[in-house]
């Protein structure tokens, strides 16, 4: 049952950025489970993906999410023949260079806008051009990935936290935009895990020591891996999410629950 999960189902993992994205993960866990997968890139990051993309395999599409046309553009191509989306994986998250190194009060209104543009607005906008596509599907679902940091007070995570915050609720209530017409809106949420992004924001010896501390503390005795997350979000883009909407779905082996 589990390796036909996603048999014959299409779907669109937006924002992968290399092995160690999330993106990537999703992908792959989906196409193992009978899927066909697009996935998409930032132009900067094309030429080192394409490799990346045929050894999955995926498709792979250029998008930018502070440009409209090019978001319209990938659903477009995706819609080519009256084919349907069945589902859509939203990891998307772009932070500029140098702006988590700067304290919140120096981060300018720019710099913030983009941030969370790029992380909960491109939900927003990635649903409204998919949705005539999963109108097609007799089962529609959409996840976003998201993070503990939205709500927890993390180091050098500020704006990036204060986004994913956004995408949060951007999933309530794109939820209750699209649920009578049987698009179901849900994310994902995991303690940290060693993303290229992760990495980057908080540095790999912190990374390494939060992880280290979770596991110490969960219930489960483990950090949060990266197939962890990604059969969980392949649950969600699947028929056998039924009814289920406007959820965040944590994974972190209990680490949120408890106490000490």
């Amino acid at each position: 049952m589990t390796a036909r999960l996603l048999e014959g189902r299409r779907g669109l993992v937006l924002g992968v950025s290399g092995v160690e994205s999330i993106g990537y993960h999703v992908a792959r866990t989906a196409i193992a489970l009978g899927a066909e997968v697009a996935i998409t890139c930032r132009a900067p990051r094309l030429a080192g993906l394409q490799t990346l993309a045929a050894g999955l395999p995926a498709s792979l599409h250029v998008l930018e999410v502070d440009d409209e046309a090019s978001v319209a553009a990938v659903f477009e191509a995706l819609g080519a023949h009256d084919r349907p989306l069945d589902f859509l994986v939203h990891t998307l998250v772009h932070v500029p260079e140098g702006v988590l190194e700067r304290p919140l009060v120096d981060v300018t209104r720019g710099d913030f806008e983009r941030v969370l543009s790029s992380s909960a607005w491109s939900l927003v906008a990635a649903c409204r051009e998919a949705r005539p596509l999963l109108a097609r599907s007799d089962a529609p679902r959409v996840v976003a990935l998201t993070s503990a940091c939205g709500h927890r007070m993390t180091p050098r995570y500020h704006v990036a936290g204060i986004a994913k915050a956004a995408l949060e609720s951007a999933v309530l209530y794109l939820a209750m935009a699209l649920g009578r017409e049987g698009i179901l809106v849900n994310a994902v949420g995991a303690s940290l895990i060693p993303t290229q992004g992760a990495l980057r924001a908080v540095g790999a010896h912190n990374a390494e020591a939060t992880r280290a501390v979770q596991a110490r503390r969960s219930a489960t005795g483990r950090a949060v891996a990266f197939d962890e997350v990604a059969d969980a979000v392949a649950f969600l883009c699947s028929p056998f999410a039924r009814n289920v909407t406007g959820e965040i779905l944590t994974i972190d082996g209990g680490f949120a629950r408890a106490y000490l």
